[in-house]
Parts: C-alpha cells; sequence; structure tokens
C-alpha cells in the first residue's frame, strides 16, 4: 500500500539560548543544560548562503558558477508510481538538522544548529532533546558507536572548529573541545575507534581544512589540522565525505581529494567532475563511487555523476535534478538514494536508483531540505532515515522520514563508525521494497 506521510510533532519545544558553559578544562565531563599539479578550475562568486538559523557569516557552498552548465540526464520532477513507502516518522519543531547517526534499529542521533542534539529510543518516531547550548554553537556532524557519541560543528562567536563528547548515551556531554582554531568544522566519521576524521566547510587561513585522529579524538590535542588541496584553484569542500575502513578518504567540492591514511596526507587532487562544482561524496569500496551538488543561484539545481573505477574515469551528469544534491548514500554497488532540496524554495527530496546511479527515479517529493541519510540493516531487513528541515514562515522544523525493507546482503552504514562492506549476492536489488511480500511500513502513531 502507498500513503502519503503524515506529519507528527515529535519531543518538546525547548527555549532556544545561550547558556552559559561551566568553566571546565576542554575534555571535562558537564551535564547539559538545556603538492598536486591541476588544470585551472572555474569562476566562482560569493552568494548569501549561510547557517540558516542566526549565523552572521556567509558559507561558500552557495557559490554561483559563473557560466552554462553541462546539460545533463532530463529532470523527473514526479513521483515514480514505483517509490518506495518513504514515512515522515517525525516533525521536530525548532531543529534545523544536519546530520543523523544510528548505531542501532531503535537508537539515534541528529545534530542541528544552534547547539541542539536529538535522541530517539524508538526507531526515530520520537525524538528527545539531549543538548541545547544556544547560540553561538552550531552541530554539522555527528557519529556514534555503543553508547559514545561525537558531535562536531563551530563556534561562531569565535570561528573555531569544536566537537563534544559523550560516554553514557547523550546524557552528559564535554564542554565544547576546540579542534580547528580558525575555520568551522563540518561532520564527523570514524573509520574504526582510533582513526578519525573532519573535514571543514571555512577555514578563514587556507583554501580548505581537515583534521585527523588516530588516537580516538577525545581531546583537542588528539587532533591535527592539515590543507587537504592548497592549490591555487582549491576552496571548499562539500558537507559529505567518505571514510572507509581501510582508512581511505574522499571529498569533493571546488576540487575532489583522496587519502589512503585517513586524512594524514592528501597525495591526489583534481578538478570537480561537474563544471559547477562537487560537493556530496560517496564511496562504497575503492571503486563504486558517487558525486554531487547543486546551487541555489541563479537557478536552483543538482546532480550526479558515477565512477566504478575509482575515480579514474567519470559519468557525465545521471541526474539533473531540480534542487541541489546534499548526501548520497548507497547500501550496495547497485541500490541508493540521493538526497537534498533547498528550504529557501520549498524544495526537496529523495531520488533513487537501483542501477549504480546509472538511472534514477523520484522516490519522494518532501518539499523539505533533506540534509543526510542512514541506515541500519540486521540481515534480514533494511530500515533508512533522511533527515533534513523546513521553514514554514515563522520557525524551522527538523523532519525525519524514514522506510524498511527486506535487505539481505546490504551493509549498515548508519552510525559513522563506517562497518565493513557486505557484498551482495549476484542479481540482488532493493527492487523487494516495491513488491507486496515486502514487510509492511512503520506502524506511525500519532
Amino acid at each position: 500500500m502507498r500513503m502519503r506521510p503524515a506529519a507528527i510533532a515529535a519531543g518538546v519545544v525547548l527555549a532556544v539560548g545561550l547558556v552559559a558553559l561551566p568553566s571546565t578544562p576542554s575534555g571535562a565531563t558537564v551535564p547539559v543544560s538545556s603538492s598536486t599539479s591541476r588544470v585551472p578550475s572555474h569562476t566562482f562568486v560569493a552568494a548569501s548562503r549561510m547557517p540558516v538559523a542566526g549565523a552572521r557569516h556567509q558559507l561558500s557552498i552557495g557559490r554561483d558558477f559563473v557560466g552554462t552548465p553541462p546539460a545533463g540526464h532530463p529532470r523527473s520532477t514526479a513521483v515514480s508510481p514505483d517509490a518506495n513507502d518513504w514515512q515522515l516518522l517525525a516533525t521536530i519543531p525548532g531543529a534545523v538538522i544536519h546530520d543523523v547517526a544510528f548505531p542501532t534499529s531503535q537508537v539515534g542521533y541528529a545534530a542541528a544548529e544552534l547547539g541542539q542534539v536529538w535522541k530517539t529510543i524508538d526507531g526515530g518516531s520520537t525524538w528527545a532533546e539531549v543538548m541545547n547550548l544556544g547560540f553561538p554553537y552550531y552541530w554539522y556532524g555527528v557519529a556514534a558507536k555503543g553508547r559514545s557519541v561525537v558531535v562536531s560543528g563551530f563556534d561562531d562567536s569565535t570561528e573555531q572548529g569544536v566537537i563534544s563528547w559523550s560516554h553514557d548515551s547523550g546524557q552528559t556531554w564535554t564542554a565544547p573541545i576546540v579542534v580547528m582554531p580558525d575555520g568551522w568544522a563540518n561532520r564527523i566519521r570514524f573509520a574504526n575507534p582510533s582513526d578519525g576524521l573532519i573535514v571543514d566547510q571555512l577555514s578563514t587561513n587556507s583554501p580548505n581544512a581537515a583534521q585527523y585522529t588516530t588516537d580516538g579524538g577525545q581531546e583537542s590535542q588528539d587532533w591535527t589540522t592539515v590543507v587537504p588541496d592548497p592549490g591555487p584553484d582549491a576552496g571548499w569542500f562539500g558537507n559529505q565525505f567518505t571514510l572507509l575502513p581501510d582508512d581511505r578518504a574522499y571529498v569533493s567540492g571546488i576540487t575532489d581529494c583522496m587519502s589512503l591514511n585517513g586524512g594524514q596526507t592528501w597525495p591526489y587532487c583534481q578538478p570537480s567532475v561537474d563544471p559547477v562544482f562537487d560537493g556530496a561524496t560517496d564511496f562504497l569500496n575503492s571503486q563504486d563511487g558517487w558525486v554531487g551538488g547543486g546551487e541555489i543561484s541563479p537557478a536552483v539545481e543538482g546532480w550526479v555523476h558515477v565512477t566504478t573505477d575509482g575515480g579514474r574515469t567519470w559519468s557525465g551528469r545521471t541526474l539533473d535534478d531540480p534542487w541541489p544534491i546534499r548526501d548520497i548514500d548507497f547500501l550496495s554497488p547497485k541500490v541508493g538514494w540521493a538526497v537534498g532540496g533547498n528550504v529557501y524554495s520549498d524544495v526537496g527530496g529523495m531520488y533513487f536508483s537501483d542501477d549504480g546511479g546509472q538511472t534514477w527515479t523520484l522516490d519522494a517529493s518532501t518539499g523539505d531540505e533533506m540534509s543526510s541519510c542512514a541506515n541500519q540493516s540486521n540481515g534480514a531487513e533494511e530500515q533508512v532515515w533522511c533527515v533534513g528541515y523546513n521553514f514554514n514562515g515563522s520557525s524551522f522544523n527538523g523532519v525525519v522520514y524514514s522506510l524498511r525493507s527486506s535487505a539481505a546482503g546490504l551493509a549498515s552504514r548508519g552510525d559513522g563508525w563506517r562497518a565493513g562492506y557486505a557484498p551482495v549476492a549476484p542479481g540482488s536489488t532493493f527492487g523487494s521494497m516495491r513488491s507486496s511480500s515486502a514487510p509492511s511500513p512503520l506502524r506511525v502513531t500519532r
């Protein structure tokens, strides 16, 4: 049965304000109170893209492309009649959600602007706020494993990248730990308990920056800042990057770069795959990868490119859609989604591919800016969550969408700690989602 998602309010609206942090050493636990050659790249001009809930400074991820973008596949603006049965599990008032992690099928965490972290213990139907620092903190990344959770972002008053850890499932958190003294940290990911990576969305002293750790990243001194691409045509990287279990890392934006050692060095950088720029980056293994991007001015559009040989060669645009692609999530070399949107024009949703990104269908048109996805598989059943936010004319609201299906052989990639890649049996696809024998959709309680 196909049904339209129904909005469900979740959690309690808490006042968002600046909370004075206790004066404790960095890392102390406190309760939460409320050289590469390249071809010259492209010309870009600045646009007014910024964190949507009150930060003072612009982000470069909204830069316009000066020129004519390449033609891609015809745009699909109608939801496919075979679309997967996405359900709107929850609407979270006042939350601008940028990232999500599910360490189990029931427990999940969402990172949001204004110092908010939200937690669910029922698979995403209801959410409780477990951190509310208020301005000037903005969380853009989250990773979770067992009882340990880490969020990443920045202090907008000092322009410093910060993280915060919890080792008791979000009950208490460290005071913000500075990992980037001159810029904004973005998402955080771990290849294993020791090797972690943060890719920054803004550096005030270099074209781009990233931080890596080889000992778990609990303290400020555990993180080392590097510049992946210092070249004259380099610039920002998008929100989504990939860190594989073997420590290969992939980032894309104005230029695209690869590391073989968890971000310590970046010997391979090249111009972006798309003549405009890239941004979202998803590699399932050392061969199968995807990059996406988008712009909100002068036109609102997005795109995806595909590689099957580790980035040696890339397709043209296999998706050319009417909103920016902000996150790509493939569960196998064939099955995945490209999600995104633009909160300023009320467009967004999820595109689906079951042939490795060669072709796409519109799986859900949410009208929300979708920012991040996660999934969990127990070997017999798969659940996928995608989060984002909207603006109703007076306030921002976070949204959580989900679907479930049988999915034998698909790898869980939902917690920010990368699970090993599990090959899918030959001929197996995610098409079982669309069959009448698939498990029933999540029962949503009002």
